[in-house]
This record gives C-alpha cells, sequence and structure tokens, in this order.
C-alpha cells in the first residue's frame, strides 16, 4: 500500500516487517517468545538481527534453524558458545566471523571444529583477526568441509604452515587470505604444490614476516589461475619476486587477467 503526496511517493511498512521491527527492538526481553517462532520467520529475524549486532551467544540457539545458509556474525559479540550452537545449521555454506571492530579472542579452534564437525556443506569460511584462532581449527575446516572455496584467516597471528599443509589437500580452494599469520615458505610451497594448486584464483600473503621469493616464484608456477596476488610488506621478499612476476607475465601472454598484484620495495 502507497500514498501520494505532491511528487512523493509514502511505502506502508508490510505488517511482517512491523513486527519483526518490534520484536528486534524488545529482543532482550522477547528471547523466551523467539523460539516458538516458525523458522520462516525465524530466518528473516535472524538476518535483520545480523546486520544490527545483536545476536550473541544467548539468543543464536533460539533462533538459528537447519534450513540456515548463510550467517554473518561480523557485527556481533560471539565466542566458542555460540558457535557450538550453530552446529544445528547442517545446511550452512557461508560463515562470516571477521572482526569488523576490535579483534576477537573469544574464538577459538575448540568453537571452529565443533562447527567444521556439523556443517559439511561450508564452502565460505571469514575468521580474520580472530586472535585466539589455532591450527586445529583451520585443520578441522579442511578435513571435514570437503567444498571449501574461500577461507580468510588473515591476522589469526598464530596460525602456522600446519593449517597450509592442511588446505593443500582442498581441491576447490580459489581464494585464501593468510595475511599478517606465521607461515613459511614450507607451507605455501605445500599449498602450491597441493591439490588445489589449479584452482587457486586469489592469495593474500602480506605483512607475512617469514616468507621469501620462493613462496612467490612457487605460487607463480604451480597456480595457473592466480589473478590477484598480495605481499606487500614482506620483508623477505626481494626485487627477484617482481623479476619472477615480469616473467611469467610475459610468457604467459595473459597480462590482461590479472586483476591485483602488490608488494613491497625494501
Amino acid at each position: 500500500m502507497a500514498s501520494v503526496s505532491g511528487n512523493n511517493w509514502y511505502r506502508v511498512p508490510t505488517l511482517m516487517k512491523s513486527c519483526l521491527e518490534g520484536v528486534v527492538q524488545g529482543v532482550s526481553h522477547n528471547m523466551s517468545g523467539i523460539s516458538t517462532l516458525p523458522n520462516s520467520v525465524k530466518d528473516r529475524l535472524m538476518i535483520l538481527m545480523s546486520k544490527r549486532g545483536l545476536l550473541n551467544d544467548d539468543n543464536l540457539g533460539l533462533i538459528l534453524t537447519k534450513s540456515v545458509v548463510t550467517l554473518d556474525l561480523s557485527e556481533c559479540d560471539v565466542s566458542d558458545i555460540g558457535l557450538e550452537k550453530i552446529a544445528v545449521c547442517t545446511q550452512l555454506r557461508k560463515l562470516d566471523l571477521n572482526s569488523a571492530k576490535e579483534s576477537r579472542t573469544t574464538i577459538t579452534s575448540n568453537g571452529v571444529s565443533v562447527i567444521a564437525a556439523a556443517c559439511h556443506n561450508l564452502q565460505v569460511v571469514y575468521l580474520r583477526r580472530c586472535l585466539t584462532m589455532t591450527d586445529p581449527g583451520v585443520v578441522a575446516l579442511a578435513t571435514n568441509c570437503p567444498r571449501l572455496r574461500e577461507l580468510n584467516i588473515g591476522g589469526c597471528t598464530q596460525i602456522t604452515d600446519v593449517s597450509l599443509h592442511a588446505l593443500a589437500n582442498c581441491k576447490y580452494l580459489e581464494c585464501i587470505n593468510i595475511a599478517n599469520t606465521d607461515i613459511t615458505d614450507n607451507g605455501v610451497i605445500a599449498l602450491a604444490m597441493g591439490s588445489c594448486a589449479k584452482a587457486l584464483k586469489e592469495v593474500h600473503m602480506d605483512h607475512c614476516k617469514n616468507i621469501t621469493d620462493e613462496s612467490i616464484e612457487g605460487l607463480l608456477q604451480m597456480c595457473p589461475r592466480i589473478n590477484i596476488l598480495l605481499f606487500h610488506a614482506c620483508p623477505k621478499v626481494t626485487e627477484q619476486s617482481r623479476v619472477a612476476l615480469e616473467e611469467m607475465l610475459q610468457q604467459s601472454g595473459e597480462s590482461k587477467k590479472v586483476k591485483q598484484i602488490t608488494w613491497t620495495v625494501y
């Protein structure tokens, strides 16, 4: 329904939208009633609460349903307690736990491993700046989620080569962010030589203090589909990597397919 005033149109909110807004505004007082709502209403309420950062450990178990495919908690305050409740979402394909504001310290490999064990359909997982995230969580994702396509563990400073060796077996892995982690050439080469080599298109590994030209050259030589490669602020990378990049582009004749390359000259 709409009304006209001059040249302006005023759209009247639907009854459903008005009801959802009412629930969200008083969510702290309506928690007991959320669990009795139909699943279709819960799913719409979940999206609204997610955008406003209102999902937390206390209400996730009341609002999540098995039909949830995408869950964005980047604005929400959750911990491993909340992650355990996500295990009910067996159809989940995308989980965003990126830290939108301050770095997270309440999400660890324990919570991520619980999700990986239950949500085998996961394809996209974002964990940027989850500071207490460690290798076992990544290994769990690589082992239990065979169609993993995108993984962001940038800023997870405790991640090491152990994670990359596990991810090397993810043959559908197209995009990985391992920036500002504790990886070395050993892990990157394992990734470049793994089952994912032909699928990899995008690799972010800037601010990795331990990698050298060996990592850059390995990715360029063994991952033919790479079109985004970020390795700026890596102090052990030299001019040799830039030369290798230029040679690769000249030999392939496919420079137009490269979307973004960044590096730092020291």
